[in-house]
């Protein structure tokens, strides 16, 4: 049996999961430590490295993926007491790392833990200059659910007890499974506890796609979360004058260098509207 879970929601993963591998192992702690992979059809060398470093790794079929449903397999399939979720691209910066996130649990009070992500140095692609910028989530949707519940949680890098877990599972959430739980946890009297001193690796770049089917899939998620985004939330958040001169700023400064970065103040408000909208189901 093991002390702590640490579990990864894998597809297709690429060179960073053998880093996070390698750090989750050279954690300091007396703790039991398994890492769980949940893995919907990975054909790139994934299951090699997951079973390389000995990972266990539950399978599940790809056209059935959701993510709450996914994460609750994980969490069914961990042996640990505390289960650790990572984003499958996310590498711990130390190796105090696991001991820094789960040591706010032992407070009866909080529900869930979760760690910072800072930008990756090692990867190629920069991270996104609206993530970098603080600007990413500036739609009026992410504006209601942080008025509701506070600082998002993410399972980029997040801790659970397992038996908050069994009382209030994620359930079928096609995207923002994490923000879900929060909901729950806040009905319970629980918190979110954020320490500054678990952070990982993990950053975002997108194209115009990539760009626009995460924007368009959170506005689904969001309004199954009670946060809707409609016409008038669209029109004051396309004229948003603070983001606007922002963008017109980081244009004369030569920042914006391709269409995502260019486009991302009109495309986020829009997709966003499309996705509260008429979304039905995740755009995979």
């Amino acid at each position: 049996m093991s002390d702590v879970t640490v579990a990864v929601l894998t597809r297709n993963a690429g060179p960073i999961l053998e880093r996070l591998l390698h750090a989750v192992a050279e954690q300091e702690t007396d703790r039991r430590v398994e890492v769980l992979a949940v893995d919907s059809g990975s054909s790139d060398g994934t299951l090699e490295v997951l079973q390389a470093a000995r990972a266990r790794v539950v399978p599940i079929t790809p056209d059935t993926f959701n993510f709450g449903l996914a994460r609750d397999r994980a969490f069914e399939e961990a042996q640990g007491a505390i289960v650790v979720s990572l984003s499958q691209d996310a590498v711990p910066t130390h190796g105090r790392w696991l001991e820094n996130l789960i040591a706010p649990l032992t407070d009866a009070e909080v529900g869930a833990s979760c760690g910072r992500s800072i930008p990756d140095p090692e990867r190629p692609d920069k991270q996104f200059l609206w993530e970098r910028n603080g600007y990413f989530y500036f739609t009026r949707e992410m504006k209601k659910f942080a008025a509701k519940y506070g600082r998002g949680l993410s399972n980029s890098n997040s801790a659970i007890r397992r038996e908050v877990w069994e009382r209030l599972k994620f359930g079928e959430q096609a995207i923002g499974e994490d923000f879900r739980f929060q909901t729950k946890l806040h009905a319970e009297g629980l918190r979110v506890a954020f320490p500054d001193d678990a952070p990982v690796l993990h950053h975002h770049s997108y194209t115009l796609r990539s760009l626009a089917k995460r924007c368009r899939n959170e506005g689904l998620g969001l309004r199954e979360l009670g946060c809707p985004y409609g016409e008038w939330d669209l029109v004051l958040d396309f004229f948003h004058p603070q983001v606007n001169w922002v963008w017109l700023r980081e244009l004369l400064r030569g920042r914006i260098r391709n269409a995502s970065s260019l486009c991302f103040p009109d495309l986020r408000p829009i997709m966003v509207y499309i996705g509260s909208r008429f979304g039905r189901r995740l755009w995979s």
